[in-house]
């Protein structure tokens, strides 16, 4: 891995933030039947774009209610430095999220972090509802929003060594194909179910230790 490009992707709910961000909005904004959709999602019956716009269906709350809400979540304690680090290697930082780029990039900012690169959802705030849009889809993940198998596998072809960071259902292709893996929760158990070779995080700053060996 030495003199090699390195790219870090990172998963942002559950993993750059301390809880699912997603799950928070549908419990505050949502009909309770969104915890029929989770599970469904959960056992893999539907995919992330029919859990999405299936729950949306149910939230009439205007986006400067939600964002009054999204002021409230908190990041990981280690990802500031994390951060600066990549910036000062030269290391490429990403998120890949299944989620919405809107509340991903207004927590980001909220937070005062800028300037990184997100692949996920698009949500369309338009009168009397909302619209979604999944630009990174890909059909060899059709249960997947945003394939980020697919997108680790671009980085890979353009000569980068894969630093993956997640905790989720929806990170388990991305373990697959990623040069290296940090995983917890979820994710975790998969790896470990999986024989896929994963280290375990609480949070970044256990990975600032590793990159610096990479660089």
């Amino acid at each position: 891995m030495h003199n090699s490009k390195i790219a870090v992707l990172s998963d942002f709910d559950g993993t750059i933030t301390i809880c699912n961000v997603l799950n928070s909005l549908y419990e505050k904004f949502a009909a309770p039947s969104y915890r029929e959709a989770l599970e469904r999602w959960n056992r893999g019956e539907i995919s992330t774009m029919e859990e999405i716009e299936t729950v949306f269906a149910t939230v009439s709350a205007s986006r400067a209610e939600m964002e009054s809400f999204l002021d409230t979540f908190e990041l990981d304690l280690g990802l500031p430095n994390l951060l600066i680090y990549c910036r000062e290697a030269g290391i490429k930082f990403v998120i890949v999220s299944d989620g919405l780029r809107w509340y991903i990039e207004y927590i980001m900012r909220h937070h005062g972090i800028q300037e990184v690169a997100v692949y996920a959802c698009e949500i369309h705030f338009e009168r009397g509802g909302y619209r979604f849009s999944y630009p990174w889809f890909d059909s060899t993940t059709p249960m997947r929003s945003v394939s980020k198998s697919t997108i680790v596998r671009d980085y890979q072809s353009r000569g980068y060594k894969v630093v993956f960071i997640g905790d989720g259902v929806s990170d388990f292709e991305a373990a697959q194909v990623a040069d290296i893996v940090y995983a917890r929760d979820v994710l975790l158990d998969y790896t470990n179910d999986q024989g896929i070779q994963a280290r375990e995080f609480s949070d970044m700053r256990d990975i600032i230790g590793d990159l610096k060996k990479l660089a």
